[in-house]
């Protein structure tokens, strides 16, 4: 039997204000969704005007819910899609097939195929998000910072939307005062050779870029690790050297540790908490912090997160319902109200 929950982790991130901004993150959302838009009504009553196109992705808010209860909240909704994207199927009506035929099928008249769905809700500055398998939290700044500085002139143009982490106190022993160092980790592997080709390498290693400050993290290609590992082990062949001493079945793994020591006083963290900012949207699984007690958060334990079920929408298929993989709004509206009210409870975070 299918079941009729997912289980979900709904990430925790707050709202940098920019210098200048005396207004919460929630209430600049609500003020760009009353906006009037082209089509003379406001943004919020017209899917289009909350369409985002960037290359050949659109973006767009579908579901949105200003509550208006005791606690008041923004939730939402973004969609992905690529217009007049192709879905791929295999046909497999003939039992005794050695192999199916594979097609491309494209989406009914007037429909298009979501690639992704993320769900977010805003309470004052603190955000939750229910991330998708294409959309991130790097996405939702990027969403937002269209609506708020491009779509609408709720923030000025030259503010940042910047969503900082926040590391879990009981994971990490402290907050970032107490952070001595930050792990970036990352995976480089071997894969097979053609014969008569030069060896090729690929990885999976992370980039923290930098102009002037830390800016943000992400993946990388081979070319940038391959540069990195030239400059510590003294050149290019030592490089290829260690590669090809690799063994097939195994993983090189490499870390950079980022921190200060010092016995003559007391360091400033500041540049941490800022190296912790450039690396907000970097995956969990890539980052580990070092605090006082010498505790060591792994495998997405050191930010805060709440794990939640959530209900699944069902399908109609003739006179039967199925189970479909769509979480449904309402209940994860449900979830992100609840992770909401259980950090404040918990003190994790400030009201």
């Amino acid at each position: 039997m299918a079941l009729e929950r997912k289980p979900v982790t709904i990430h925790y991130r707050k709202f940098s204000r920019p210098a200048g901004v005396t207004v919460t993150l929630e209430a600049m959302i609500r003020s760009a969704m009353e906006s009037i838009g082209t089509s003379g009504s406001p943004i919020k009553t017209r899917y289009l005007e909350r369409l985002y196109e960037q290359g050949n992705d659109s973006l767009f808010i579908n579901w949105y819910n200003d509550s208006n209860e005791q606690t008041t909240f923004v939730f939402g909704d973004i969609l992905h899609f690529t217009k007049g994207h192709l879905q791929a199927l295999c046909q497999t009506a003939d039992d005794t097939a050695e192999l199916v035929p594979v097609h491309q099928l494209r989406a009914p008249e007037q429909s298009e195929y979501v690639h992704s769905e993320m769900f977010w809700m805003v309470k004052d500055d603190h955000a939750f998000i229910v991330q998708s398998m294409s959309l991130k939290t790097a996405e939702f700044e990027e969403y937002l910072s269209w609506l708020l500085k491009s779509k609408t002139t709720t923030l000025p143009a030259t503010a940042a939307i910047t969503l900082n982490s926040k590391f879990d106190v009981q994971e990490v022993g402290g907050d970032l005062e107490d952070i001595q160092e930050i792990i970036i980790g990352g995976v480089a592997t071997p894969p097979p050779t053609v014969p008569d080709e030069p060896p090729r390498t690929v990885e999976r290693v992370s980039e923290v870029t930098q102009t002037g400050q830390i800016d943000t993290g992400r993946r990388t290609g081979w070319a940038t690790a391959r540069k990195i590992l030239s400059e510590l082990l003294g050149g290019d062949a030592n490089v290829a050297s260690l590669m090809e001493s690799v063994p097939p079945d195994a993983e090189l793994n490499v870390q950079v540790h980022i921190g200060f020591q010092t016995k003559k006083r007391k360091i400033d963290r500041v540049a941490l908490a800022q190296l912790e900012t450039g690396l907000r949207n970097l995956p969990d699984s890539q980052l580990q912090v070092r605090a006082k007690g010498g505790k060591i958060g792994a495998d997405g334990s050191i930010r805060l997160h709440h794990n939640a079920s959530i209900r699944l929408i069902k399908a109609q298929d003739g006179d039967n319902q199925i189970i479909g993989t769509l979480l449904d709004p309402v209940d994860v509206q449900r979830a992100t109200v609840e992770a909401y009210s259980n950090f404040l409870a918990n003190g994790k975070i400030p009201e």
